[in-house]
């Protein structure tokens, strides 16, 4: 019995424990509500004023927060809290360029298989959960990178490969392929550029989420301008590369995929056959092109299937939705890369009393090769 009454006044104690902590933790909560209101009512701007109590929630920019404004009055002078603020939306920028375009998908997409359980035909193309710009595009491109260069152009050689292999005998000479000279396109990089401009009196008055705001869009328009320049290259291809429709959209996709085959072929260009091509479209034609790369042979071969490769489903508003594209990426598609998004250094604006800073890159990019390429109608 004794044992036993012991043992009820350490699970007694124990429970008293529970309850103390729980006490504790309610009161903390509690303090930090307290403090959140507090915090409203003296900055004049709600959203402002909790991100400051807790995590930020102002300036998210794909998925990531661009300044932590509880750290801003660690700057004496305004001067020093503008470097910091181009220094922390640098910081920003450099991790959403850095991210890699990946598509999510699953084992399989199209091919042979006739169940195609494990695969998802339209592809996401995020790095992750969280959203990012619209970059599909470079699934298309092969990047040249011409950051550390000194040259404001790149060349495309216009021929299918450097390299010729001749069967020699033992001890034999061998034969060295030579490029012929001129049969090349220079591609040289555009610039673009935007500023903005920060005013003493956001900072003055503490209205930070003007400047989120401003970075937000900033932000933006360049990947949004990116995304226009490139998708256009699909879309200024001659009609030459128009694909009929033919009875369905299977076999029409099937039609494109094999005259890409066959032009390349002829081109001397070297294709495998297991080729990854990839379809880009407008996202109102996710669904006909999802149930056309979900069909299957049924009832000795009633329906049919699409025989052919795709790694991506590339989605965008940048395409209109009167046709799509079947590709075959890479190869003279190609895209450089001269200078990622950075800030000039800031110059005072006295006229507007704020300072301006000036963002800036340079790129461009070709399709050197229309043959890898058909615009495919819908009916």
């Amino acid at each position: 019995m004794g044992e036993l009454k012991g043992k009820k006044e350490v699970y007694t104690n124990m429970r008293k424990g529970t309850k103390t902590l729980a006490i504790w933790g309610l009161l903390f909560v509690g303090v930090l509500c307290c403090t959140a209101l507090l915090g409203i009512a003296s900055t004049g701007h709600p959203a402002a004023a909790t991100g400051f109590c807790f995590m930020p929630l102002a300036g998210i920019i794909y998925g990531k927060k661009i300044f932590d404004w509880k750290k801003i009055k660690e700057y004496g002078t305004a001067k020093e809290a503008r470097a910091a603020i181009v220094e922390s939306a640098a910081i920003v920028m450099g991790k959403i360029a850095a991210r890699k375009v990946v598509g999510i998908t699953g084992k399989k997409m199209v091919g042979p298989d006739a169940t195609l359980t494990d695969g998802n035909p339209i592809v996401l193309v995020n790095s992750d959960v969280i959203k990012t710009p619209d970059r599909g595009y470079e699934l298309l491109f092969d990047e040249v990178d011409m950051r550390a260069s000194s040259n404001d152009a790149f060349d495309v050689l216009d021929v299918s490969g450097g390299v010729t292999f001749y069967q020699i005998k033992p001890g034999g000479e061998v034969k060295m392929s030579t490029v012929p000279k001129g049969a090349k396109t220079s591609v040289g990089y555009l610039r673009f550029a935007g500023g903005l401009n920060i005013l003493d009196d956001w900072l003055k008055y503490n209205k930070y989420y003007l400047i989120d705001k401003l970075f937000e869009d900033t932000i933006r328009n360049w990947w949004g301008k990116r995304a226009t320049l490139f998708y256009g290259l699909l879309a200024a291809l001659a009609a030459g590369v128009n694909q009929a429709f033919d009875t369905d959209d299977i076999t029409t996709i099937n039609n494109a995929c094999a005259k890409i085959f066959t032009d390349m072929e002829a081109a001397g260009y070297e294709v495998d056959e297991n080729a990854q091509f990839v379809i880009t479209c407008n996202p109102t034609l996710k669904a006909r092109i999802a149930k056309a790369l979900k069909s299957t042979f049924e009832t000795q071969g009633v329906n049919k299937q699409i025989v052919y490769n795709f790694a991506y489903v590339i989605s965008t508003t940048k395409i209109a939705s009167t046709s799509y594209y079947v590709s075959l990426p890479g190869f003279k598609n190609q895209r450089g890369e001269w200078e990622d998004l950075v800030a000039r250094d800031a110059q005072r604006d006295e006229l507007h009393l704020g300072a301006v800073h000036v963002y800036t890159g340079a790129y461009n990019g070709i399709i050197g090769e229309s043959k890898q390429h058909r615009r495919c109608a819908l009916a």
